[in-house]
């Protein structure tokens, strides 16, 4: 007997197998698909329970790139990462009263294929160790176009408190490498602290060279500070490790009476208290008329009282007030207490010269 199929049946047979080959293949798709969406599957079987583990994956911050020049073919980059800006040894001159650019103020219009891979190091090593040496008009750029902004690194005494919130608090100064000095209001109540030297703009990083930052490891206090008075408003900041030597990161000295100094050439340097919204926040520079009475109704006084020759009110807490030499050494004689009346009030920091050195004798400090 025949079979039903007749001659047909080689032919059907055949294409059988293809069809069942096609759905193996589709059942492969489906799995490799899986594979993807929820992991390769492993082709050995465990019969153990593999050990429970916890990745940390730190996302790294996307830097955008912005775009300049007439087409929009170059790149703004801090100048040392631009090899043309990198290499130039004369100063650069910045006016801030230039209209703003594409770039920041501290940037470079930079062709692509000029841009430096490692930014150089350009931090400049003090020649000696003598204290309260300014640096005139500024290392590296001088600012031009500003009220009462200084330039770079031009009084490199000037420190800045940030709290653990990373907050600005007040300006410090530095009194040797590992010591600051500023004002018990500064200090009372704000936690851990950290100072930045050499800072300049506190509103970028972009400065030719950058700002070494060292926390703060015991906080001295006056013991007969009083915070409404005001009275015996000053502190010491003991570093957990000394700031290099470094143009931009010079201590200031202390006055003692056997020094002759010019009291009508006296003025402060440091960051406004109160410059909440603006896009810049240079260091600046204010000069004092110093009061020759006495601004206390005591009879001896421990505060100094001056006024700012300046139309805009400087609110500059902690800020040091120092004095020239004929040879322009400068001398600290107070900090920036409070202000009332049109006057500011600073601390007499010569009449604290003995306390201060009592104080950081005990860390191996003289000064």
């Amino acid at each position: 007997m025949k079979s039903p199929t007749g001659k047909w049946g080689p032919v059907l047979m055949i294409f059988a197998l293809i069809l069942l080959c096609s759905a193996s293949a589709e059942e492969e798709d489906y799995d490799d698909s899986l594979d993807i969406v929820f992991g390769a599957k492993d082709s050995t079987p465990s019969t153990t329970p593999a050990p429970e583990t916890t990745t940390t994956t730190t996302k790294q911050p996307v830097t955008q790139v912005k775009r300049c020049g007439m087409f929009k073919e170059n790149i703004c980059v801090k100048r040392t990462e631009c090899a043309e800006t990198a290499s130039n040894v004369r100063k650069i001159i910045i006016n801030l009263r230039e209209s703003a650019s594409t770039c920041h103020y501290l940037e470079a219009c930079c062709r692509p294929e000029d841009r430096q891979k490692d930014i150089i190091n350009r931090e400049p090593t003090a020649d000696n160790s003598q204290c309260g040496v300014s640096n005139v008009d500024g290392i590296y750029m001088t600012v031009r176009g500003g009220s009462l902004q200084t330039s770079f690194g031009e009084y490199p005494w000037v420190v800045a408190l940030f709290n653990d919130k990373h907050n600005f608090v007040c300006t410090g100064t530095l009194i040797a490498y590992d010591v600051v000095l500023t004002t018990g209001t500064c200090v009372d109540g704000e936690g851990q602290l950290t100072v930045k030297a050499g800072d300049w703009d506190l509103m970028t990083e972009k400065e030719f060279v950058s700002h070494v930052s060292v926390r703060v490891k015991t906080p001295i206090l006056h013991e007969k500070f009083n915070w409404d008075s005001a009275q015996n408003n000053i502190a010491l900041l003991m570093l957990e490790s000394s700031f290099p030597t470094l143009r931009h990161i010079t201590p200031v000295c202390l006055h003692d009476e056997d020094t002759e100094i010019f009291f009508e050439k006296c003025f402060i340097t440091g960051w406004k208290s109160r410059s909440i919204g603006q896009w810049r926040d240079i260091v600046v520079k204010v000069d004092m008329a110093i009061d020759s009475g006495s601004c206390s109704v005591n009879s001896i006084s421990t505060e100094i009282c001056a006024i700012e020759n300046s139309t805009e009110p400087i609110y500059a807490r902690g800020a040091p007030l120092v004095c020239p030499t004929d040879t322009s050494i400068h001398h600290l004689i107070g900090a920036w207490s409070t202000r009332t009346n049109g006057q500011t009030h600073f601390t007499d920091v010569r009449q604290y010269g003995r306390w201060i050195r009592n104080k950081v004798k005990p860390f191996g400090i003289f000064i």
